[in-house]
């Protein structure tokens, strides 16, 4: 992955400012690595965001299995 086609991908200028939010210190060459998987963690979490919620749902004030 190019550095050109790494700066077109708006996953990389989201962990590159987070690190910098969070005082992290990414290695440039860990950097392609680091946006590739947040890229699939992402799509993982795609659809539980996307799962409807009806407005009447309460959160429950403790979890108890």
């Amino acid at each position: 992955m190019s550095k050109n086609n790494l700066a077109a991908r708006p996953a990389a200028a989201y962990v590159k400012e987070t690190a910098r939010l969070l005082g992290l210190a990414v290695p440039p060459e860990q950097l392609a690595a680091v946006v590739e998987n947040f890229e699939q963690i992402q799509a993982i979490a795609q659809p539980v965001l996307e799962f409807p919620l009806p407005d009447s749902l309460e959160a429950a004030p403790r979890f108890e299995p």
